[in-house]
Protein backbone atom coordinates (compact mmCIF):
# COMPACT_ATOMS: atom_id res chain seq x y z
CA UNK A 1 0.00 0.00 0.00
CA UNK A 2 2.83 2.40 0.88
CA UNK A 3 4.52 1.67 -2.46
CA UNK A 4 1.33 2.50 -4.36
CA UNK A 5 0.92 5.73 -2.41
CA UNK A 6 4.53 6.68 -3.11
CA UNK A 7 4.04 6.17 -6.86
CA UNK A 8 0.88 8.26 -6.81
CA UNK A 9 2.62 10.98 -4.83
CA UNK A 10 5.54 11.16 -7.27
CA UNK A 11 3.53 10.88 -10.49
CA UNK A 12 3.59 14.65 -11.01
CA UNK A 13 7.29 15.08 -10.20
CA UNK A 14 9.15 16.83 -13.02
CA UNK A 15 12.53 17.81 -11.53
CA UNK A 16 14.19 16.63 -8.33
CA UNK A 17 17.49 18.08 -7.12
CA UNK A 18 19.44 16.37 -4.33
CA UNK A 19 22.54 17.44 -2.41
CA UNK A 20 23.55 20.06 -4.96
CA UNK A 21 26.84 21.85 -4.31
CA UNK A 22 28.40 24.48 -6.56
CA UNK A 23 32.05 25.57 -6.40
CA UNK A 24 34.22 28.14 -8.14
CA UNK A 25 38.00 28.15 -8.43
CA UNK A 26 39.24 31.69 -7.87
CA UNK A 27 42.56 33.45 -7.32
CA UNK A 28 41.76 33.34 -3.59
CA UNK A 29 41.03 29.61 -3.62
CA UNK A 30 37.91 27.48 -3.90
CA UNK A 31 34.60 29.17 -3.06
CA UNK A 32 31.39 27.25 -2.40
CA UNK A 33 28.44 29.20 -3.78
CA UNK A 34 25.68 26.61 -3.22
CA UNK A 35 25.59 24.24 -0.26
CA UNK A 36 23.59 21.00 -0.12
CA UNK A 37 20.47 22.29 -1.86
CA UNK A 38 17.48 19.97 -2.21
CA UNK A 39 14.36 20.91 -4.14
CA UNK A 40 11.64 19.51 -6.36
CA UNK A 41 9.29 20.87 -9.00
CA UNK A 42 5.99 19.28 -9.93
CA UNK A 43 4.29 19.40 -13.28
CA UNK A 44 2.28 22.55 -13.79
CA UNK A 45 3.40 24.43 -10.68
CA UNK A 46 5.42 27.58 -10.06
CA UNK A 47 8.32 27.43 -7.62
CA UNK A 48 9.62 30.78 -6.41
CA UNK A 49 13.29 31.12 -5.46
CA UNK A 50 13.95 34.24 -3.42
CA UNK A 51 17.04 35.74 -1.83
CA UNK A 52 19.41 38.68 -2.01
CA UNK A 53 22.18 39.03 -4.60
CA UNK A 54 24.87 36.42 -3.95
CA UNK A 55 22.51 34.03 -2.18
CA UNK A 56 23.17 31.28 -4.73
CA UNK A 57 19.73 31.20 -6.30
CA UNK A 58 20.87 31.81 -9.88
CA UNK A 59 23.97 29.59 -9.62
CA UNK A 60 21.75 26.75 -8.42
CA UNK A 61 19.94 26.72 -11.75
CA UNK A 62 22.98 27.62 -13.85
CA UNK A 63 24.58 24.44 -12.51
CA UNK A 64 21.53 22.33 -13.32
CA UNK A 65 21.35 23.65 -16.88
CA UNK A 66 25.10 23.56 -17.61
CA UNK A 67 25.50 27.34 -17.67
CA UNK A 68 28.18 27.75 -15.00
CA UNK A 69 31.22 29.84 -15.93
CA UNK A 70 34.37 27.97 -16.91
CA UNK A 71 35.81 28.09 -13.37
CA UNK A 72 32.67 26.60 -11.84
CA UNK A 73 31.68 22.99 -11.18
CA UNK A 74 29.08 21.12 -9.18
CA UNK A 75 28.11 17.78 -7.69
CA UNK A 76 24.87 16.19 -6.63
CA UNK A 77 21.98 15.17 -8.87
CA UNK A 78 19.25 16.93 -10.85
CA UNK A 79 16.80 14.35 -12.16
CA UNK A 80 14.55 15.67 -14.91
CA UNK A 81 12.10 12.98 -16.02
CA UNK A 82 14.49 10.17 -14.93
CA UNK A 83 17.47 11.88 -16.61
CA UNK A 84 20.34 13.30 -14.52
CA UNK A 85 21.23 16.68 -15.98
CA UNK A 86 24.39 17.04 -13.90
CA UNK A 87 26.17 13.80 -14.73
CA UNK A 88 25.17 13.72 -18.41
CA UNK A 89 27.43 14.64 -21.31
CA UNK A 90 27.08 18.06 -22.91
CA UNK A 91 25.62 16.50 -26.07
CA UNK A 92 22.97 14.68 -24.07
CA UNK A 93 22.11 17.81 -22.09
CA UNK A 94 21.49 19.72 -25.32
CA UNK A 95 18.67 17.32 -26.14
CA UNK A 96 16.78 18.77 -23.17
CA UNK A 97 18.05 22.32 -22.68
CA UNK A 98 16.30 24.84 -24.88
CA UNK A 99 13.71 22.22 -25.81
CA UNK A 100 12.11 20.57 -22.77
CA UNK A 101 13.70 23.17 -20.48
CA UNK A 102 13.65 26.86 -21.40
CA UNK A 103 15.78 29.51 -19.67
CA UNK A 104 14.98 33.22 -19.54
CA UNK A 105 18.03 35.27 -18.61
CA UNK A 106 18.06 38.20 -16.24
CA UNK A 107 18.57 41.21 -18.51
CA UNK A 108 16.49 41.34 -21.70
CA UNK A 109 18.48 44.40 -22.80
CA UNK A 110 21.66 42.36 -23.25
CA UNK A 111 20.41 38.77 -23.66
CA UNK A 112 19.26 39.16 -27.27
CA UNK A 113 21.82 39.09 -30.08
CA UNK A 114 22.02 42.73 -31.28
CA UNK A 115 22.85 42.05 -34.95
CA UNK A 116 20.14 39.43 -35.53
CA UNK A 117 16.54 40.19 -36.43
CA UNK A 118 13.89 39.12 -33.95
CA UNK A 119 12.42 36.55 -36.33
CA UNK A 120 15.82 34.89 -36.76
CA UNK A 121 16.37 34.70 -33.01
CA UNK A 122 12.96 33.18 -32.46
CA UNK A 123 13.22 30.61 -35.22
CA UNK A 124 16.82 29.40 -34.82
CA UNK A 125 16.03 27.31 -31.73
CA UNK A 126 13.24 25.46 -33.57
CA UNK A 127 15.45 24.77 -36.58
CA UNK A 128 18.09 23.35 -34.23
CA UNK A 129 15.96 21.24 -31.89
CA UNK A 130 12.97 20.32 -34.08
CA UNK A 131 14.66 20.32 -37.50
CA UNK A 132 12.12 22.74 -38.92
CA UNK A 133 12.77 24.64 -42.11
CA UNK A 134 13.26 28.38 -41.76
CA UNK A 135 9.78 29.07 -43.08
CA UNK A 136 8.19 26.50 -40.73
CA UNK A 137 10.12 27.92 -37.77
CA UNK A 138 9.08 31.45 -38.65
CA UNK A 139 5.43 30.38 -38.84
CA UNK A 140 5.75 28.87 -35.37
CA UNK A 141 7.41 32.07 -34.16
CA UNK A 142 4.47 34.14 -35.33
CA UNK A 143 2.09 31.89 -33.39
CA UNK A 144 4.23 32.11 -30.24
CA UNK A 145 4.07 35.91 -30.40
CA UNK A 146 0.33 35.61 -29.71
CA UNK A 147 1.05 33.77 -26.46
CA UNK A 148 3.29 36.55 -25.17
CA UNK A 149 0.83 39.22 -26.31
CA UNK A 150 2.92 40.72 -29.09
CA UNK A 151 1.59 41.52 -32.58
CA UNK A 152 2.17 38.90 -35.26
CA UNK A 153 3.57 41.53 -37.59
CA UNK A 154 6.28 41.41 -40.23
CA UNK A 155 7.55 44.69 -38.84
CA UNK A 156 8.26 43.06 -35.48
CA UNK A 157 10.02 39.95 -36.73
CA UNK A 158 12.14 42.08 -39.07
CA UNK A 159 13.15 44.44 -36.24
CA UNK A 160 16.43 44.41 -34.32
CA UNK A 161 16.55 44.33 -30.50
CA UNK A 162 17.54 47.99 -30.16
CA UNK A 163 14.28 48.96 -31.85
CA UNK A 164 12.16 47.38 -29.11
CA UNK A 165 11.17 48.56 -25.63
CA UNK A 166 12.35 46.72 -22.53
CA UNK A 167 8.96 45.08 -22.07
CA UNK A 168 8.89 43.89 -25.68
CA UNK A 169 12.39 42.44 -25.33
CA UNK A 170 11.35 40.52 -22.25
CA UNK A 171 8.35 39.13 -24.11
CA UNK A 172 10.67 38.05 -26.91
CA UNK A 173 12.86 36.25 -24.36
CA UNK A 174 9.78 34.42 -23.08
CA UNK A 175 8.76 33.62 -26.67
CA UNK A 176 12.20 32.13 -27.40
CA UNK A 177 11.84 29.84 -24.37
CA UNK A 178 8.43 28.69 -25.71
CA UNK A 179 9.51 27.84 -29.26
CA UNK A 180 9.94 24.11 -28.60
CA UNK A 181 6.99 23.62 -26.24
CA UNK A 182 8.97 23.26 -22.99
CA UNK A 183 7.73 21.47 -19.91
CA UNK A 184 9.80 23.68 -17.59
CA UNK A 185 10.80 27.34 -17.85
CA UNK A 186 13.42 28.85 -15.55
CA UNK A 187 13.09 32.63 -15.36
CA UNK A 188 15.95 34.52 -13.73
CA UNK A 189 14.84 37.93 -12.38
CA UNK A 190 12.44 38.44 -15.33
CA UNK A 191 10.98 41.72 -14.03
CA UNK A 192 14.03 43.50 -12.55
CA UNK A 193 14.68 46.02 -15.31
CA UNK A 194 11.02 46.81 -16.02
CA UNK A 195 8.60 49.45 -14.79
CA UNK A 196 5.81 48.41 -12.43
CA UNK A 197 3.08 48.23 -15.09
CA UNK A 198 5.21 46.12 -17.42
CA UNK A 199 6.25 43.88 -14.51
CA UNK A 200 2.58 43.12 -13.85
CA UNK A 201 1.98 42.29 -17.52
CA UNK A 202 4.96 39.91 -17.59
CA UNK A 203 3.82 38.15 -14.40
CA UNK A 204 0.37 37.73 -15.95
CA UNK A 205 2.00 35.97 -18.91
CA UNK A 206 3.77 33.56 -16.55
CA UNK A 207 0.48 32.86 -14.79
CA UNK A 208 -1.13 32.13 -18.17
CA UNK A 209 1.71 29.76 -19.13
CA UNK A 210 1.36 27.85 -15.88
CA UNK A 211 -2.41 27.72 -15.53
CA UNK A 212 -3.40 27.75 -19.20
CA UNK A 213 -0.65 25.63 -20.74
CA UNK A 214 0.46 23.52 -17.77
CA UNK A 215 4.10 24.64 -17.99
CA UNK A 216 6.14 24.35 -14.81
CA UNK A 217 7.96 27.56 -13.89
CA UNK A 218 10.89 28.40 -11.66
CA UNK A 219 10.77 32.10 -10.88
CA UNK A 220 14.02 33.47 -9.43
CA UNK A 221 13.79 36.87 -7.76
CA UNK A 222 15.20 39.04 -4.99
CA UNK A 223 11.69 40.49 -4.63
CA UNK A 224 9.46 38.40 -2.41
CA UNK A 225 6.49 40.51 -3.51
CA UNK A 226 6.91 39.17 -7.06
CA UNK A 227 7.13 35.63 -5.70
CA UNK A 228 3.98 36.18 -3.66
CA UNK A 229 1.99 37.03 -6.79
CA UNK A 230 2.94 33.99 -8.82
CA UNK A 231 4.31 31.02 -6.89
CA UNK A 232 2.65 27.93 -5.44
CA UNK A 233 5.70 27.18 -3.30
CA UNK A 234 8.68 29.26 -2.28
CA UNK A 235 12.29 28.50 -1.37
CA UNK A 236 14.31 31.15 0.49
CA UNK A 237 18.09 31.18 0.04
CA UNK A 238 20.85 32.99 1.90
CA UNK A 239 24.60 32.48 1.66
CA UNK A 240 24.21 29.53 -0.69
CA UNK A 241 21.88 27.64 1.64
CA UNK A 242 18.15 27.06 1.78
CA UNK A 243 16.93 28.70 4.98
CA UNK A 244 13.20 28.10 4.51
CA UNK A 245 10.78 26.50 2.08
CA UNK A 246 7.15 25.57 1.90
CA UNK A 247 3.86 26.63 0.39
CA UNK A 248 3.83 30.32 -0.49
CA UNK A 249 0.90 30.90 1.86
CA UNK A 250 2.61 29.21 4.81
CA UNK A 251 5.96 30.95 4.30
CA UNK A 252 4.40 34.39 3.82
CA UNK A 253 1.96 34.14 6.71
CA UNK A 254 4.06 32.16 9.22
CA UNK A 255 7.77 32.61 8.39
CA UNK A 256 10.12 30.69 10.66
CA UNK A 257 13.54 32.03 9.67
CA UNK A 258 14.65 35.53 10.67
CA UNK A 259 15.95 36.20 7.16
CA UNK A 260 12.54 35.39 5.67
CA UNK A 261 10.95 37.74 8.19
CA UNK A 262 13.38 40.44 7.07
CA UNK A 263 12.45 39.94 3.41
CA UNK A 264 8.77 40.12 4.28
CA UNK A 265 9.31 43.37 6.15
CA UNK A 266 10.31 44.90 2.79
CA UNK A 267 6.91 44.20 1.20
CA UNK A 268 4.61 47.26 1.06
CA UNK A 269 1.67 46.90 3.50
CA UNK A 270 -0.93 46.95 0.69
CA UNK A 271 0.63 43.82 -0.83
CA UNK A 272 0.62 41.90 2.45
CA UNK A 273 -3.16 42.01 2.59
Amino acid sequence: MQSIQKNIKNSDLLLEVNNLNVFFDTADGKIQAVKDVNLFINKGECLGIVGESGSGKTQTFFSITGLLSSNGYCNGSAIFKDFDLISASEDKKREYLGKSIGFIFQDPMTSLTPHMKIGEQLSEIATFHDNLSKSEALKRALNVLDIVKLPKSRNLINSYPHELSGGMKQRIMIAISLMCSPELIIADEPTTALDVTTQSEILNIFNDLQKGMGISIVLISHNIGVIAETSDRVMVMKGGKVVEKGSTFDVLTSPKDEYTKHLLSCIPPWLEG
